[in-house]
Order: structure tokens, then sequence, then C-alpha cells
């Protein structure tokens, strides 16, 4: 079974996808978020979708504002179970 992401960000080619797991910790069942990042292309010979390991300056102006966007969705939720790091005090 695939694990369908929580949210994804796309801007253009490039993709960002929240992933949570459920971790059992002392205090109770604790959520961990993950970000998968990737930038596709077609590729013209074939005609078939594939992930690029490099891209264009505004690929990665993309790229920054999707994982970006996804950080945002991690750390800044407003209910009471967001994932994300415990704040600082």
């Amino acid at each position: 079974m695939t694990t369908k992401p929580r949210k994804t960000f796309r801007a253009g080619p490039c993709r960002a996808a929240v992933f949570v797991n459920q971790r059992q910790t002392p205090n109770g069942p604790m959520e961990l978020p993950s970000i998968a990042f990737s930038c596709r292309y077609r590729d013209e010979a074939t005609g078939e979708w594939k992930d690029s390991g490099s891209m264009r300056p505004n690929e990665a102006a993309r790229a920054v504002l999707v994982i970006q966007k996804a950080l945002e969705y991690c750390w800044l939720r407003e209910d009471a179970a967001a994932p994300g790091p415990e704040p600082e005090e």
C-alpha cells in the first residue's frame, strides 16, 4: 500500500509533499512529518515523466517556494495535533 501525502504543494515542475508518520512515545502517539521533493520533466524521446537532479534558476526559485510552503504547513498549523518541533522557550 502506498501512503498518500497529507498535503502537496506544486509550482511548475517542482513539487513538495508532506507525509506524516505516527510514532508511539511514553507520552502517547506523536506525528512525525517528512517532506519529499521532486522536480519533474517530460523526456522528449519517450514522452515519460522523470525526476531531475538539476534545475534552471527559475525552477530553483519554484523549488524554494514549494519547500517553504511545506515547512509552513508542518510548523505553523493552528490545530493542537500539528506535527513539527516543540516551541522553544
